[in-house]
């Protein structure tokens, strides 16, 4: 289960809207409640990123057909940087998120290729936003199965942490 503070989920909102028809994209940092029974994560901060993707980013056999529309890629070097200064306030990222402009809140089967590719597991939340026509329309979130072979639906909830 992964919670969004309002202000998280309003800020994923701000920057699909802004990145559109672009896919948007970016870490959460939070804090893992409990990971033995239910694998709660809380997210108290959304982190933008630039989405670096390009067709060298080679993670399908026909990259070079897409574009940063239907394409994201956060670089190792962003990934660090925010876990860097996650790991500063006693946090860790517990997730990543991006847009899709004009399609559903579920992650994709390239986007599932490349979560196995960089080590997502169950622990991980993947939350897709669905933009249309330019306004921020659903928000899901799911997991990434423990074989890495398909995604599983997350209970996402948006609440204040106190």
């Amino acid at each position: 289960m992964l919670t969004l503070t309002p202000a998280v989920r309003d800020a994923i909102y701000e920057q699909g809207a802004a990145s559109y028809p672009d896919e948007c994209c970016g870490l959460l940092i939070g804090c893992f409640v409990d990971t033995v029974s239910d694998g709660r994560r809380v997210a108290v901060e959304a982190v933008p990123v630039l989405n670096e993707w390009t067709a060298e980013v080679q993670l399908t056999d026909d990259e070079t057909a897409h574009s940063l529309r239907d394409r994201f890629y956060i670089s190792p070097e962003a990934y660090l940087k925010a876990q860097r200064a996650a790991l500063r306030r006693d946090l860790d990222i517990v997730g990543c998120y991006h847009s899709h402009p004009d399609d559903r809140a579920w992650p994709s089967e390239r986007d599932r290729v490349g979560a196995a590719g960089v080590g997502g597991g169950p622990y991980f939340s993947f939350v897709v936003l669905s933009v249309l026509v330019g306004k921020p329309a659903e928000i899901g979130s799911a997991l990434l199965s423990q074989d890495g072979r398909q995604w599983l639906l997350e209970e996402l909830t948006i609440e204040e942490i106190s």
